[in-house]
């Protein structure tokens, strides 16, 4: 990530917690970057390393597995649980995120939706094979995180798997 990202993103930061608006940023990134990736620092555009390693050395997966995936970007991840046939459902706490995921994924079988990490749909609960958590958390403020950590471990179903990086 170059500095001037990595120095936007600290400001965006810091005005959210200053109104304790916590997740708030990420919208405001995503509207200006409008459409141009080098502008997104996390977007490779391309599955994270850690789900693609783990996908290739825990296969085969049961057809129909529910997957989650939290904070879903620009949607490489929750394309990657997809081909593999899970039936994923992908959140972002930006609209223009979800927006762009259906742009670029326009056949895809992937629920794309606009969700708030510190207000998860309680039909959710325990309602997932496969949960995939990626950076969120840790892009919170400490005083919500455990809270966080427990909510988010609560959607995995029973017997399933939480990855979280």
């Amino acid at each position: 990530m170059n500095h001037n990202i990595r120095f936007y993103v600290k400001q965006l930061e810091s005005v959210a917690l200053q109104k304790s608006e916590p997740s708030t940023w990420f919208e405001v990134l995503y509207a200006e970057a409008k459409g141009d990736t080098a502008k997104i620092p996390w977007a490779k555009l391309t599955s994270h390393p850690y789900l693609q390693d783990w996908l290739t050395n825990h296969e085969p997966f049961t057809s129909q597995q529910k997957a989650l995936v939290i904070g879903c970007g620009l949607g490489d991840d929750a394309e990657a649980l997809a081909n593999l046939g899970f039936e994923v459902t992908a959140f972002d706490i930006s609209p223009t995120a979800v927006a762009w995921c259906q742009q670029r994924f326009p056949d895809s079988t992937v629920s794309y939706i606009v969700a708030d990490l510190l207000a998860i749909p309680p039909q959710w609960h325990q309602a997932f094979d496969k949960v995939f958590e990626c950076r969120n958390i840790q892009a919170l403020p400490l005083n919500v995180r455990s809270w966080v950590i427990s909510s988010v471990a609560s959607l995995v179903a029973p017997g399933g798997t939480m990855l979280a990086d």
